[in-house]
């Protein structure tokens, strides 16, 4: 269902991404991990072209689009097929919490106005947000907003949910209620690739870990075998480090 291939990204003289290629399959559950400032968020944010790519293609769903001679047509067909979680939730703060979530509803599918509220409310009533409907993000904790950023992805219907480090913002108390909703999602076999840093939630929740450092793909491999028996000693260092912290 996704296929990266071959993908770059330079920031200048600075390359960041150095000849990336994975797939996922529809319902798997793929958690991405390594070192700060490796390049995971970057191939997150290249997966949906909030960064362009300086080479490459991605498949995702029924879209193809290589970086080298994509159309801005191409672009927009690719982000229906997915959504995306921010680590610093990027709700829009004139708008409730429902109204949030019902946005791209409305704009992007143009769903009937009246049938998007009613889709949002089922979608943050599964979320546990059933009496912040009207609320605005200003007056939600971090958990909470999080988990509206999560109800804003589950709407746009993408056949993928990107999580960019979705708990490194959240005060302690905080990550365990957005844990929650992403192993619910999870449990429900909604396809995800998660940046994150909880080692925890990739141990328990991932169908496959891909350790990342220095823009390359180092090692992938079922939790167990990452975690539990890494390869390349690069990987040993990290897990062993990453581990004894959480």
């Amino acid at each position: 269902m996704i296929k990266v291939s071959n993908l770059s990204k330079k920031f200048g003289d600075l390359e960041v991404l150095k000849d990336i290629s994975f797939e996922v399959a529809k319902g798997e559950i793929v958690v991405i991990i390594g070192p700060s400032g490796t390049g995971k968020s970057t191939l997150l944010r290249c997966l949906n072209y909030l960064e362009t790519p300086t080479a490459g293609q991605i498949h995702i769903g029924n879209v193809t689009i290589d970086a080298v001679s994509h159309k801005q047509k191409q672009v927009t067909a690719l982000r229906q097929q997915s959504s995306f979680v921010f680590q610093n939730y990027s709700l829009f703060a004139n708008k409730t919490a429902l109204q949030n979530v019902a946005e791209s509803l409305i704009t992007v599918w143009k769903t009937p106005k009246q049938n998007a509220l009613a889709t949002a409310k089922e979608i943050l009533i599964k979320v546990g947000l059933e009496d912040k409907l009207d609320v605005y993000p200003s007056q939600l904790s971090g958990g909470q907003q999080q988990r509206v950023g999560i109800a804003r992805a589950m709407a746009a219907k993408g056949e993928v949910i990107l999580f960019d480090e979705p708990t490194s913002a959240l005060d302690p108390e905080w990550v365990d209620e957005v844990l929650a909703v992403m192993k619910q999602l999870a449990v429900e076999k909604q396809t995800m690739i998660v940046v994150t840093h909880e080692m925890q939630f990739a141990k328990e929740v991932a169908d496959r870990v891909i350790f990342m450092e220095d823009g390359y793909i180092v090692e992938q491999g079922p939790p167990l075998e990452v975690f539990g028996n890494p390869q390349h000693q690069r990987t040993k260092a990290f897990v062993k480090r990453a581990l004894k912290q959480s």
